[in-house]
């Protein structure tokens, strides 16, 4: 329990900011505020409150005098617990809180009213999120079924639904006639929770991940989907787009639904000509007191490797670093390429002496 206070909390709030402020030691800061509460008879527990609940009064309604502050630092503890679930019912309290006009009764009423409020508005918009990914799966298992391996280029095969991979989540594996995993598709609906464009680079790191284990990587979007668009800007930027990586959305027919290729780059086009987009731009400051700021690009680091091949050149483009690269094929090989229906292949083999 605290020894009896010398004087009310807001006053000696406003006595000690300024000491705290100006700390430069290399001490911890505990030991400052140990000091600073045995000066003015608290708990250091106590003063660290009043710390706390001080610099949120002073943030919210700006510095006053101690004169204006009667409410105990508890009612600011609790409208600060308020302003974190309702702003504006917060602002309109607090000047009642700090007149010591309202209980702490009546504050924790009104913070549990907003906490019910927002948690059964929060299961209600997870379980309205989860409805709608299912029903998309459920759509897009029926196009999966109705359009069938050929849609993705393989006339013989099987398809596979993952439920359950640590690496890469639910989805869905094409094996072709020999029994290899060709190609991994994905569904996905969006997350309205963050912008597109951000949700569509995070897709993107996983179809690179995908990459790694098939040829090629599908995702399957609903139709109205904006996050579909803003998938291709990115893989298109990246030369990417309709190589390995294709985009899909459904259409329906009635009770059916099947599938349909998204070719078109009309909203990437439009994204760079009208908006003057560049997802790889960034900005920032330098570390210096001035926080001169600096604005720039990211730009892709990429390594060209040359294959002569009965008098033609083949340039193999890879963002593996050259040591890198010549690791993996192992300095006691050379690389030769073949060459069928205008495909290369590079191809590891021994090195003759």
């Amino acid at each position: 329990m605290s020894k009896r206070k010398k004087g009310p909390w807001y006053a000696i709030y406003r006595e000690v900011q300024p000491v705290l402020d100006a700390y430069e030691g290399k001490d911890s800061i505990n030991l400052l505020i140990q000091q600073l509460a045995a000066e003015h008879s608290y708990e250091p527990k106590v003063l660290s409150r009043m710390i706390r609940a001080g610099r949120f009064l002073d943030r919210l309604v700006g510095p006053l005098s101690p004169e204006d502050v009667r409410g105990g630092y508890a009612h600011v503890e609790y409208i600060q617990r308020l302003h974190e679930l309702a702003p504006e019912e917060a602002q309109s309290l607090v000047g009642m809180a700090i007149s010591k006009k309202v209980t702490l009764e009546a504050l924790q009423s009104i913070i549990d009213k907003y906490a019910d409020r927002i948690a059964k508005s929060d299961a209600g918009k997870r379980s309205k999120a989860r409805s709608l990914v299912f029903e998309h799966e459920r759509n897009a298992v029926m196009a999966l079924t109705n359009c069938g391996t050929a849609f993705f280029g393989i006339e013989e095969g099987e398809i596979i639904h993952v439920e359950r991979s640590d690496v890469l989540g639910q989805f869905f594996i094409i094996k072709d006639r020999h029994g290899q995993d060709n190609t991994a598709i994905f569904c996905r609906l969006g997350d309205t929770s963050r912008k597109a464009i951000k949700a569509a680079a995070e897709l993107l790191k996983l179809a690179k991940t995908a990459r790694s284990y098939f040829d090629k990587v599908w995702f399957v979007f609903p139709e109205s989907s904006e996050l579909v668009h803003e998938l291709a800007f990115l893989a298109n930027e990246e030369k990417l787009f309709r190589s390995w990586f294709h985009l899909s959305t459904l259409i329906s027919d009635g009770e059916t639904f099947s599938l349909r290729e998204v070719t078109s780059l009309r909203h990437a086009l439009s994204r760079v000509l009208e908006d003057g987009a560049d997802p790889f731009a960034w900005s920032g400051h330098y570390l210096n007191e001035l926080k001169t700021p600096v604005h720039d690009s990211l730009v892709k680091r990429t390594y060209t490797f040359t294959v002569l091949h009965k008098e033609f050149t083949t340039e193999l483009i890879t963002d593996m670093p050259t040591d890198s690269f010549k690791d993996f094929m192992d300095e006691v090989t050379t690389v030769d390429s073949s060459h069928d229906n205008g495909y290369v292949s590079f191809i590891k083999k021994p090195r003759t002496l």
